[in-house]
């Protein structure tokens, strides 16, 4: 007997190909049979006025800093996401190394805020170790990580305040690590070349991680050095050559064209894509559906002083004539986060004081007329008051170039969010709403609404390309054999609820989620089952 059988929906096997009405039986964490009959099954799921589609893939997720204290994935399961591509833009939360600990835990300030008694137990000496953990603890989606090259440069070299080259035995151990990782099942590397220590490589460093990773097949995923207006196709250039001299499997992080500069190029950074892609570099895209971004008001700051670290830079504020410089630099800055949509378009999302309710979901306009200054005297003053963290949401980017990227075959999905929660820890949060919105919006917005991709090519997007491109076996797609990763929504009222104002808030439409043939979203309700895998590249 099967353990459960779904009919009466419409299958979306994730190949792109048009529908088709069949009844699928499941039996333990496999598809067992694809029919037009009705066998016997300990439980039925009428699909009927659904489209049933292979477990969505987050090919690019930040979900690896929240899974401990979010384990049943709230906000990505009830989007219909089964799996998570994380350790993204150079960021893993392992290895770490004692003797350059307090540097790793500096690093994870930008992405992460731990307690004191967090950080005692920020123990695993390599990144398995930590999927291993979280797995036997239980876990709701699937999780297939990537090695942080940022995590990993610390980790050996620690995290110097001015551009550094690792010395050979650094280097040495790098690779080493790298090595040891992707024979333990770690599906490739990341970097960040916009933040340091990702910063402060040249393409030979990476190049040579590259390779590494490329005798395993895993892939590379870059956040590229620079995003912004035509310094994009530099950015771009340079991920290539790291592809051309690695023979690496390349993914661009969270494709874009930010700011005006920009806006209207997307086509042709495109066209330079499909240009390596016929010339035999594996090279794709993924995207978040969304004009704005995530940042830090560090941004604010020229670089420079950035990577000498808060304490000087805090001191250096303080200074009525450094405040002076720095008021000047920010208003005369052309790459600034507020020269895109002006201070109505940069929102607080978070900061780690107790009090930060008073200013999150506020935008630098509302609360510099709050505060009664300039916006550009109100930025100095948060980062001296909140330490440099504070989490901005910025508007900088052109509706017609979101489509544009969508359209093209090329390019996958990707949250560039965590899973989080509307309920405890991370409730106060007001987060970008690509963590509860990015695939039910592609599949209301852009499919139902404006027609801009068809519901097949999104679900193949979203399934079986992000899974070929990893090289996940048996899951992005619905065949016998094929593990149960199954999503079942309603395609004439699936939608994302989550806006810029109201970020905590779930989709419409999310029927049912089935992860490894287990229930994880009955009815629309979450059930806490915790059926997900540390997935292992094999």
């Amino acid at each position: 007997m099967l353990d459960i059988l779904i009919k009466n929906g419409k299958i979306y096997n994730g190949s792109g190909r048009l529908p088709y009405k069949k009844n699928i039986g499941i039996k333990g964490d496999r598809i067992e049979i694809i029919t037009s009959d009705e066998p016997p099954a300990s439980k039925l799921i009428d699909a009927i006025d659904s489209a049933i589609s292979p477990g969505f893939i987050d090919i690019h997720s930040h979900t690896d800093f929240s899974i401990k204290d979010n384990p049943e994935a709230e906000s990505k399961v009830m989007q219909g996401i089964t799996t998570e591509v994380v350790g993204m833009c150079g960021f893993s939360p392992a290895p770490t190394n004692g003797n350059y600990f307090n540097d790793l835990m500096d690093y994870f300030n930008n992405t992460i805020t731990l307690s004191k008694e967090e950080k005692l137990q920020w123990h695993w000496k390599n990144l398995y170790e930590f999927y291993e953990e979280i797995e036997k603890k239980g876990i709701s989606v699937n999780l297939a990580p990537l090695l942080g090259y940022g995590t990993l440069r610390v980790a050996y070299s620690g995290f110097s305040k001015t551009p550094n080259t690792l010395l050979p035995e650094q280097q040495k151990k790098i690779l080493y690590q790298i090595e040891k990782e992707m024979e333990a099942g770690i599906w490739g590397v990341s970097t960040a070349l916009e933040y340091p220590p990702c910063s402060y490589c040249d393409v030979e460093e990476i190049a040579k991680a590259c390779k590494v990773v490329k005798r395993f097949n895993g892939i590379y995923s870059t956040h590229m050095r620079n995003e912004h207006g035509k310094k994009i196709f530099t950015s771009l250039e340079e991920a290539i050559k790291v592809a051309q001299i690695s023979g690496v499997n390349l993914e661009i992080a969270h494709l874009k064209v930010a700011f005006k500069e920009g806006w209207g190029k997307a086509s042709e950074i495109l066209n330079r894509i499909h240009q390596e892609r016929k010339r035999g570099i594996e090279i794709n895209a993924d995207q978040y559906p969304y004009t704005a971004w995530g940042s830090s008001i560090l941004d604010f700051l020229p670089k420079n002083i950035v990577y000498k670290g808060i304490k000087y830079w805090r001191n250096y504020l303080l200074k009525k004539e450094n405040r002076k410089e720095i008021i000047r630099f920010i208003k005369n800055n052309l790459e600034g986060p507020e020269k895109g949509m002006g201070w109505e378009g940069v929102i607080i999302a978070n900061t780690k004081t107790k009090n930060n309710e008073v200013i999150v979901g506020k935008s630098m306009h509302e609360l510099s007329i709050i505060r009664k200054m300039e916006p550009e005297e109100l930025i100095i003053d948060l980062l001296i008051e909140k330490e440099g963290y504070v989490k901005l949401i910025v508007s900088c980017m052109k509706e017609e170039d979101v489509k544009t990227i969508l359209k093209d075959s090329l390019v996958m999905i990707g949250s560039d969010g965590r899973a989080v929660s509307p309920h405890g820890k991370f409730s106060k949060i007001h987060y970008h709403p690509r963590y509860y919105g990015t695939f039910p919006r592609i599949l209301g917005k852009y499919v139902r609404e404006e027609k801009v991709i068809s519901l097949a090519e999104a679900i193949r997007k979203m399934t079986f390309m992000p899974a070929s491109k990893i090289g996940l076996k048996d899951r992005g797609q619905i065949t016998e054999g094929a593990f149960a990763d199954i999503v079942i929504f309603n395609p004439r009222s699936i939608i994302d609820n989550a806006t810029f104002v109201n970020p905590q808030r779930f989709s419409s439409g999310i029927k049912e989620v089935l992860v490894n043939g287990k229930i994880v979203v009955e009815k629309g309700e979450l059930t806490s089952s915790s059926p997900g895998k540390f997935l292992r590249r094999k």
